[in-house]
């Protein structure tokens, strides 16, 4: 069942995306009706967190040169929604083995300290779409 909230549910998911990617992408009709099929293959359940842990894993196997820069392709991430759940369930995995032994980080950690990147927490949907909204407005 559709969400009284989809719509705005599918803005901070793409906010998210463009925020989370680098790739400055407009949210048009045609990205509006993936978003949506994305959504309903997750049952609505996937989040922009999820969203974000995908990328933030992506980004890592990236790096490693696990995976190439294709696989953050918005026709490949969001466009093939039977992908992300494979990939979701790997990143899911690979945060279990990253925190799997090591004792967690205290609370006061020094302000110098920072987290990899797969660690990250993920970005706040309001602050996505506040970035996205301001990238959007520059290219206009």
């Amino acid at each position: 069942m559709i969400p009284p909230n989809a719509m705005q549910l599918v803005k901070n998911l793409h906010a998210a995306y463009v925020a989370r990617s680098g790739f400055e992408i407009a949210l048009n009709m045609g990205r509006e009706n993936v978003w949506r099929e994305w959504c309903q293959f997750g049952n609505w359940a996937w989040t922009v967190e999820d969203l974000a842990r995908v990328i933030g894993y992506l980004r890592a196997q990236i790096r490693q040169d696990k995976r190439n820069d294709g696989a953050l392709r918005f026709s490949n991430l969001i466009g093939q929604p039977d992908k992300f759940e494979e990939d979701l369930a790997l990143a899911r995995a690979a945060s279990k083995q990253i925190h799997a032994g090591k004792p967690r980080r205290a609370q006061n950690a020094p302000q110098g300290e920072s987290k990899p990147e797969e660690e990250n927490e993920p970005m706040d949907s309001t602050e996505a779409a506040r970035l996205w909204a301001e990238q959007f407005k520059k290219t206009n």
